[in-house]
């Protein structure tokens, strides 16, 4: 593909990068495509973000598009493929695509059709099914699988944020052509100690997303006694858009529900640790990479480090059981050095795997390079099918010799 190449970006609402980590991602992904590209933006259903958050707030968001100078289209997404041209159409989740992939076929049956999955959905709610042992959870993941797997197979390129998520879908289905385009992160200042951040705690997390629901009411009732008894000082800041009454019930003289917030940046930077006690989940944590990005130290489940590649008691620090999650906070509110030591090592994982000029290669070089991806599809179809044949061909000479 050329500089001057097409692309329809479809998503369900504007990115509201202040508002979730996935947004994040999703706004720097936008502004790196902006900047080689000639993007449009139709949204397919911008009245529930109007309603949610209010006309001004939308407005706004719609604006930060317009000011990389990609060109918003009016809601309505069948229209935009009807009216326009592209080279290729970017959706964002598999809910989004599963109502416009034929309208794509249809209407610009020269574009690629590429699906973000942003994290696998049936993934993060089996993991969840997990953790409540309920058969609804369980039969919901089910029914979200075979929608969610459906969209894949019927797209040219599925972008998954991790290679383990790719992994799944691929455990799936081995012909899906996927990508891995990971999380995106600016690089901060290193933070440092100050008496003001010395035991204090931060989480941040949309509680649009209910795994950080289930993380803080974990945390609180099972984790934070624990590091209270080595450390009474110990405070702890909660961050997130939309915190429902079981969150905003967690507020206590150590607990401070602050909410949304419109930049965390103030907030990290007056911390001593990034927590992130993940029960279940699916995709890359922007919580643990906004904190590392900052040389915050974080402790994480194993849940929490899925998908980064980082390196237990080297960047990071993960404790599956309340007491060893405890432990390691207590370790980084303790010891100056191993809070150094981790909040560093950190930092450079970060910067040489997730920065924006190390992912800003990956993202051209799957827009550059896209004409490949139905090609590999064909022959891995193809190559299916053989080996079907072979085995019924097989069978056949068994069955009737």
């Amino acid at each position: 593909m050329t500089n001057k190449s097409r692309i329809l970006v479809v998503a369900s609402e504007y990115p509201a990068p202040d508002r979730a980590s996935g947004d994040v991602r999703f706004f720097s992904l936008l502004k790196m495509l902006s900047e080689a590209y000639e993007v449009s933006f139709c949204t397919a259903a911008q009245s529930g973000q109007v309603k949610r958050l209010g006309a001004p707030d939308a407005q706004r968001y719609e604006s930060d598009l317009k000011n990389l100078g990609i060109k918003v289209l009016p809601p309505g997404v069948a229209r935009a493929l009807r009216e326009g041209s592209f080279d290729a159409v970017l959706f964002e989740f598999h809910y989004v695509a599963r109502n416009f992939i034929e309208d794509v076929r249809v209407y610009q049956p020269e574009a690629r059709i590429i699906v973000d999955s942003v994290d696998v959905a049936f993934h993060r709610l089996l993991s969840k099914a997990k953790v409540t042992g309920s058969k609804i959870d369980y039969d919901d993941a089910l029914r979200v699988k075979a929608s969610e797997l459906a969209v894949y197979q019927a797209a040219d390129v599925v972008v998954t944020v991790t290679q383990e998520d790719a992994d799944i879908l691929l455990n799936e289905d081995p012909s899906l052509p996927t990508v891995t385009l990971p999380n995106i992160h600016a690089l901060h200042e290193p933070v440092k100690l100050t008496p003001e951040s010395g035991n204090r705690l931060v989480f941040v997390g949309s509680f649009i997303h209910e795994p950080n629901v289930d993380a803080m009411r974990y945390f609180c009732s099972n984790i934070l006694p624990l590091i209270a008894e080595a450390v009474p000082e110990v405070r702890l800041r909660i961050i997130g858009n939309a915190p429902p009454p079981e969150i905003a019930q967690l507020a206590t003289e150590r607990v401070e529900v602050l909410g949304y917030v419109a930049e965390t940046k103030p907030f990290l930077e007056t911390s001593a640790v990034s927590i992130a006690p993940l029960r279940f989940g699916a995709g890359m944590k922007g919580k643990i990479g906004e904190a590392m990005s900052f040389g915050l130290p974080v402790v994480t489940t194993t849940v929490g480090v899925e998908g980064f590649g980082l390196t237990p008691g080297v960047n990071v620090l993960v404790g599956d059981s309340p007491k060893a999650f405890a432990q390691a906070v207590v370790s980084l509110l303790q010891n100056k050095e191993v809070w150094e030591r981790i909040g560093q090592a950190g930092y450079e994982f970060i910067k040489g795997n997730y920065s924006e000029p190390v992912v800003r290669r990956l993202v051209y070089r799957l827009f550059d390079e896209l004409a490949i991806f139905p090609v590999i599809r064909i022959q891995a179809l193809n190559s299916a099918r053989r080996k079907l044949a072979h085995l019924v061909e097989r069978y056949l000479i068994w069955r009737f010799k």
